[in-house]
This record gives structure tokens, C-alpha cells and sequence, in this order.
């Protein structure tokens, strides 16, 4: 179990590495006026700024993570910060789940000047894989809060 999550710390470090720089690199590109990006037309800052604020949250929910791993490490399985750091990486996923292939639809659209009925299948795939993610971390967080319930009428109990 330490080496699970070992490698799971381990692995959110570089997640979070990684979405560092996808925040900071556009910002300081935009700041210094990058050529290209202030080149580029407002229907793409338009695409882009949903995914900026995204993983925004994508770093807050990784930082939240940190200290549910490292709780999980000493044995504290039941604290209630673990619940609500879980549930909050929940509903930026389903934020995720539902935004994001909306906005690659949109984007599909926009570009071809019609409709086809792939992209209606390619937003479907889309929706479910981290939608049922993010299910499965609000089913986590509520297992979670159960466990700390009974902990603590056991405690009560004794």
C-alpha cells in the first residue's frame, strides 16, 4: 500500500509539474506579446481561456490532492479534508467531462460551417470516460464520509 502510494504522490508531483508550466508559459507569452499570440483572433483566446481556467483548477485540485495522499501514508484514511479534496477533483473532472467536448464541437463546427453526425459520437466518448471518473470520485468522497461516520461511532461506542 506505501508503494502505491508512493508512486500516486510521485506522480501528481510531476502532474503538476507539467500543468505549472501549460499555466505559466501562455501567460508569460501573452504578457511579453508574443507575436503569434497577439496575432492570433478572439475566437481562439475564446477556446483557449476555457482550458486556462481549467487547469487552474487542475493545479488547486492537485495541490488539495498532496495532503490526501500523505494522510493516507500516516493511516488517516477517514479525515474529512480527504472527502472534501476528493469531492472538489470530482467536479472539476465532470467541469471537464461536460466542458471541454463542447467546446471541441463547438470549435468542429465553427471551422467546417456544418454539422455531421461524427461529432455528435466524438462529444458522446467524450462525456463518458471522465464523467464516470468523476462519478467515481463523488462515490469515493460519500465512502469516505461513511467510513469517518462509523469511525467515529465507534469511538462513541467504546
Amino acid at each position: 500500500m506505501k508503494t502505491i502510494l508512493h508512486t500516486l504522490y510521485l506522480g501528481v508531483q510531476v502532474l503538476r509539474l507539467v500543468l505549472s508550466a501549460c499555466i505559466v508559459i501562455p501567460t508569460v507569452l501573452f504578457i511579453t506579446g508574443a507575436e503569434r499570440i497577439r496575432a492570433s483572433n478572439l475566437e481562439s483566446a475564446l477556446v483557449f481561456l476555457p482550458v486556462f481556467i481549467f487547469w487552474v483548477f487542475a493545479f488547486i485540485s492537485l495541490n488539495r490532492i498532496v495532503p490526501v495522499i500523505k494522510r493516507c501514508k500516516q493511516g488517516d484514511y477517514f479525515a474529512k479534508s480527504n472527502a472534501l479534496s476528493i469531492r472538489f477533483l470530482a467536479y472539476v473532472l465532470i467541469t471537464y467531462a461536460i466542458g471541454i467536448p463542447i467546446l471541441k464541437f463547438m470549435l468542429k463546427a465553427f471551422e467546417q460551417n456544418r454539422l455531421e453526425l461524427s461529432y455528435v459520437f466524438d462529444l458522446e466518448y467524450a462525456f463518458v470516460s471522465h464523467l464516470a471518473l468523476g462519478l467515481i470520485l463523488l462515490l469515493l468522497a460519500k465512502i469516505i464520509d461513511r467510513g469517518r461516520e462509523l469511525e467515529i461511532d465507534h469511538k462513541l461506542t467504546i
